[in-house]
């Protein structure tokens, strides 16, 4: 059975060149072991999302996957390599154009918005190698990637759920958190406006926060759910309505995606579930065995440790609560994807206890076995019609040990009411398509292990050295994590065709060594900086002014004290 990949690649902004070292060897090694394996034992990516940098990189990746695979090859020639290392740099992006409206953002938009359509519509143009190994081909044709790229909507979404027994109204709240799907065809090079509105998206979930400005694009309101009816008869209490009332399809202005799910595991879930759905037209219910052959990827240059802290309410003051508060958001939008999939993996594991509960309680004789068969029977005949015999035989399948365990005490009859009671929590609880997400994580240590995470992970556009370093690392990292145990047994990989060759450890040519010192970084950073300050002559002047403030304050506080 073929073994699925999602990946999922989380905000970054310079450390996106980790994320393309980790990448470039993740397609490397699974290029070279579907080449070398057979038909039954191979690795495909079917699913990509993203948010911020890892937004951008997601969508560069579906594109190399699907129509020039050989763009993903080369230590330091591959696409990844190109755009997160060679051409962006601070010096390029304080070079604002004269177009560009310089209080808009700290630095150039129009070189992000340049490097993304090279990347995604003029590459396009151009003919490509074809698919990639990673991609699984049914009778010659690539199967379709799914892509989820995470943005913050700066305008929001209202909706509104009806209030019972009122004619006014009803609740009312307004959603910025966005996201933008994708499917990635075969026939999509025929589809130029895909990619260019690909391409939009994926600025626009790059677009960090005062450094680049926000990213208008045309959404359809209709893309976010049924519209309220103007006639409030028409109105279903329970429902949540979008409650909009211009014209669609509509400009909205978006913002990073990172700002509020940084992580988009969710994303990423939904579009495997819809992956699986589509495979059960071909494959019938063997595709819902999908959670025993997939792993979620999770790619970050930060580490997922806790950071709850010990404090005690009696010693915060005012400006430490401010700053606690802001940590608070910060990782509650950091990890709300994370909560949501152990949501999900936590109803799942739920499921398996009652399983075990059900099935000590009929082995025991504690049930009336016929009238729990002929109840489960009559309950799954309303809540999965028509599919009731495809959904009994996955689940003797998914619970073959504690269906042998009734089977060989009470017998087939009680073996069966129980594998029908079973369907009937599973069908009433509505997780028939819910699957455990195992998640691997390749991560690093930011502060300690990446040269570009100082100034919010902006320092890595100071220097080219400190770029090819955290890309280094990334590749590092994945090797590493390509020979764990676990990582090898839900893939069913004995050795890597080129595992032999990751040993001695991958030279550093960087010439980077950690940690950066604050002269180093400042160095890095002078020239740009006048530059930068230098087109915005009301930067300079507030600076002077700034300066001489300070100046006085300390010259002035010195004569005091010296009288």
């Amino acid at each position: 059975m073929a073994k699925r990949l999602a990946v999922t690649i989380a905000g970054a902004v310079s450390l996106g060149s980790y994320e393309a070292g980790v990448l470039y060897e993740l397609m490397r090694a699974i290029r070279t072991f579907n080449e070398a394996g057979s038909d039954k034992n191979k690795i495909y990516v079917d699913v990509l999302t993203g948010a911020s940098a890892g937004g951008m990189t997601a969508a560069m990746v579906s594109q190399r996957l699907m129509y020039d695979a050989s763009s993903l090859e080369g230590e330091f020639s591959n696409s990844l390599y190109q755009a997160w290392v060679e051409r962006i740099s601070l010096m390029q992006l304080v070079k604002m154009r004269w177009s560009e409206r310089k209080w808009h953002s700290l630095f150039s938009s129009d070189l992000i918005d340049s490097i993304g359509r090279d990347m995604l519509v003029t590459s396009m143009k151009k003919p490509g190698s074809g698919p990639h190994a990673a991609v699984e081909q049914i009778d010659g044709l690539p199967e379709k990637l799914r892509v989820g790229l995470a943005l913050t909507n700066l305008n929001g979404i209202d909706y509104m759920l009806p209030i019972l027994g009122s004619d006014d109204g009803g609740f009312n709240y307004t959603r910025s958190v966005d996201q933008k799907l994708f499917e990635v065809a075969a026939d999509g090079q025929a589809n130029a406006a895909q990619w260019e509105q690909m391409c939009d998206v994926a600025v626009g979930s790059g677009a960090f926060p005062a450094a680049f400005r926000p990213k208008g694009i045309q959404r359809s309101v209709d893309d976010y759910g049924d519209r309220l009816p103007a006639d409030k008869h028409r109105w279903v209490q329970g429902k949540t309505y979008v409650d909009w009332s211009g014209l669609s399809p509509t400009d909205f202005a978006f913002s990073d995606g990172g700002v509020l799910q940084n992580q988009p595991l969710g994303i990423a879930k939904d579009l495997v579930d819809a992956a699986v759905a589509d495979r059960e037209a071909r494959l019938g219910e063997a595709a819902h065995c999908d959670p025993s052959d997939r792993l979620y990827v999770f790619v970050t240059p930060h580490s997922v440790k806790s950071t709850a802290q010990n404090l005690q309410a009696q010693k915060i003051t005012i400006w430490n609560e401010l700053k606690q508060l802001f940590r608070v958001y910060t990782r509650q939008a950091m990890f709300h994807d994370w909560i949501m999939a152990e949501g999900v993996n936590q109803d799942i594991r739920l499921l398996d206890v009652r399983a075990s509960q059900l099935a000590d309680v009929i082995a025991h004789g504690a049930l009336d076995v016929v009238s729990l068969s002929k109840t489960a029977s009559d309950l799954n005949g309303l809540l999965m019609p028509n599919r009731e015999q495809a959904r009994l035989n996955r689940l003797r399948e998914q619970y073959s040990v504690e269906y042998k365990r009734v089977l060989d005490a009470v017998g087939p009859e009680a073996a069966e009411a129980f594998i029908g009671a079973l369907a009937t929590l599973e069908a009433a609880a509505q997780l028939e398509k819910r699957d455990k997400m195992k998640i691997v994580a390749v991560t690093a240590d930011a502060q300690k292990e990446l040269a570009g995470s100082g100034l919010s992970a902006f320092v890595g556009f100071f220097k080219k050295s400190f770029r090819e370093h955290d890309y280094w690392v990334g590749r590092l990292k994945t090797r590493v994590y390509l020979q764990r145990t676990d990582v090898k047994k839900i893939l069913e990989v004995t050795t890597w065709p080129e595992e032999h060759m990751w040993q001695p450890e991958l030279p550093n040519l960087s010439g980077v060594h950690l940690p950066l010192s604050r002269f180093q970084i400042a160095k890095a950073a002078f020239i740009p900086m006048i530059i930068m300050v230098l087109i915005r002559p009301g930067l300079l002047f507030a600076l002077l002014l700034t300066f001489l403030l300070l100046a006085g304050l300390v010259f002035g506080g010195a004569y005091l004290l010296h009288f």
